[in-house]
């Protein structure tokens, strides 16, 4: 285990902020560590072009960088759904990763603090999130700050050629 270099009140360069699309290139390690670490398949050619999309798009939703200073540390992101049930827009927060030698200190909390901020401000009245069943650390912090688990199974399935 990483021994963590700073607490949350020596991190005094800490900045979360919204990406811009010059961002991309401190966006794309981060992203790639966090597939890693959630054993997704990450793919460039596919992730490169959604990601100028979703930072070009405010139609689409957010991405905050976080930083220490000029290092990136992480990120998060917010796209849109629309749901009937939840009346309308609902905030879906599709990715949140933080280097592990900043983890624990903090820094998710804060991170969701300001996608929180953001929603109330767009009249955004609910927040979802999906997490790997095997990830019970995650599950555990976000049951912290509020989050339920809902009976609900997510299925998908690729749109194509039949």
């Amino acid at each position: 285990m990483r021994k963590r270099s700073k607490t949350i009140s020596a991190l005094s360069d800490l900045t979360i902020r919204p990406a811009r699309p010059s961002d991309r290139d401190a966006l794309l390690p981060l992203i790639c560590a966090y597939y890693r670490f959630d054993h997704i398949r990450f793919n460039p050619r596919t992730i490169r072009p959604a990601l100028d999309r979703l930072l070009r798009s405010r139609s689409l939703g957010r991405v905050w960088l976080i930083c220490d200073g000029a290092r990136s540390i992480g990120y998060v992101v917010l796209t849109y759904n629309c749901d009937l049930e939840f009346g309308g827009t609902e905030g879906m927060v599709t990715d949140l990763f933080i280097d592990e030698a900043y983890r624990g200190q903090g820094l998710g909390r804060r991170a969701l603090e300001v996608v929180d901020d953001y929603c109330r401000a767009k009249r955004i009245g609910i927040v979802e999130l999906q997490i790997e069943q095997d990830n019970v650390v995650a599950q555990k912090f976000y049951r912290r700050i509020g989050f339920k688990q809902l009976t609900r199974i997510v299925m998908t399935r690729k749109v194509g050629a039949r």
